[in-house]
């Protein structure tokens, strides 16, 4: 008996409207794909559907509606940013390094996929607008402020002066690497980065 008809013939039938086992990760990784190519202007069901093999059904079955299908993927964008950004972080106990590291991470999310970081600041514009999206964008600052602030108080920074010089860190980085998307001179853009990372340090 071929491999393959056994297997089929093994699995368990579903009952009547239930999902398949991984359908909602394959819609998941579907809907990722169609947001880093065509950005949230291009996502649709149709698309996704098509791409993960499921039915359109399935993306209201987990996710509820676009918005919550959209604000799953800026979770799934923000955990991968974040997973570069910190390993940049380890074993850094100065605000200039901090400042350094955090943007080294960010470049190398931008280096290795620079569709994630276009994704991310589409998915910024639409939160003026869209408060499932905002919500889980605010989750993924979130984390990264409590990451910047633990490294900033064991860098020593006095607890009254985290919240802002966190705050200053962030904004800078997003800056950055608005910049570098739009492909500004890479000489003046490195002073830039340097600059900002001077300013950093001495803030301290």
């Amino acid at each position: 008996m071929p491999a393959g008809l056994k297997a089929a013939e093994e699995e368990p039938p579903r009952g009547p409207g239930r999902p398949s086992s991984g359908a909602r990760e394959r819609v998941l990784d579907a809907a990722v794909e169609t947001l880093l190519e065509e950005g949230y202007a291009g996502l649709t069901y149709a698309k996704v559907a098509f791409r993960s093999g499921e039915n359109k059904s399935l993306i209201s079955y987990y996710f509820g509606s676009k918005q919550g299908l959209v604000a799953a993927v800026a979770d799934v964008i923000g955990e991968r940013i974040t997973d570069h950004v910190l390993a940049e972080l380890q074993d850094l106990d100065t605000v200039d390094a901090i400042a350094r590291g955090l943007i080294t991470g960010v470049w190398q999310v931008m280096d290795e996929d620079p569709r994630m970081a276009r994704l991310y600041f589409d998915l910024s514009a639409v939160i003026v607008v869209d408060d499932d999206v905002r919500l889980a964008l605010h989750k993924v600052k979130d984390r990264w402020r409590e990451v910047i602030t633990a490294h900033l108080l064991e860098a020593g920074v006095a607890s009254g002066e985290v919240a802002p010089l966190g705050t200053f860190l962030m904004a800078g980085v997003q800056g950055l690497a608005i910049e570098r998307l739009e492909g500004y001179g890479p000489e003046r853009l490195e002073a830039a980065r340097e600059l900002f990372i001077q300013a950093a340090g001495s803030l301290a």
